[in-house]
């Protein structure tokens, strides 16, 4: 990553968290980080570490993805596939980010695209997966199966009143993943 390190390209994040995580006592929050680690890891088996920058965030990830746009929302349809009772919300976006080292040496990602990513995340409930306006927008023309998959959800405000179009995932997964194709 190191020559691609302060270039900004556009990506497709997907921010995922675990429900309430915070207000757990600590032997239930180790319980259920192993749980989503289990299931991420098992999820991101299909996508090579040099095409994905994955963050941990303590009560959940952030896993920027460097090619498809398809392949973070079939990660997303994987960890909840696989999630059980776990309590996991997601949110994908579609946008800008820099790609650079963090503190300790690891490859992180910063910029609007992963900030978004977060937000559209925070309106989500436990079980539930929403996107962005602009991650709609490119996903849908991908295949005629994919725009199927999406309920208009309307306009939210973040904290820091701005305003984001989220769509919600619904519908079934289309027949062969074009990603695969």
């Amino acid at each position: 990553m190191s020559e691609d390190s302060g270039r900004t390209r556009v990506c497709s994040i997907l921010f995922l968290d675990i429900v309430d995580y915070s207000k757990r006592d600590v032997t239930e929050q180790v319980r259920l980080k192993q749980r989503f680690n289990a299931v991420l890891t098992s999820a991101l088996g299909h996508v090579e570490p040099d095409e994905r920058v994955l963050v941990d965030t303590g009560d959940g990830a952030a896993i920027t993805f460097l090619g498809d746009p398809e392949r973070s929302l079939f990660v997303a349809l994987e960890v909840f596939d696989n999630v059980g009772e776990l309590p996991v919300r997601m949110g994908i976006n579609l946008g800008p980010v820099s790609l650079m080292k963090d503190l300790n040496g690891l490859d992180n990602v910063i910029g609007d695209g992963i900030n978004v990513a977060q937000r559209i995340m925070s309106f989500a409930q436990s079980g539930e997966l929403l996107v962005s306006r602009v991650f709609y927008d490119v996903v849908s023309l991908l295949s005629e199966d994919y725009a199927s998959m999406f309920r208009a959800e309307g306009t939210r405000a973040d904290k820091h009143n701005r305003a984001h179009e989220v769509y919600a995932v619904v519908g079934p997964t289309p027949g062969p993943r074009r990603v695969d194709e």
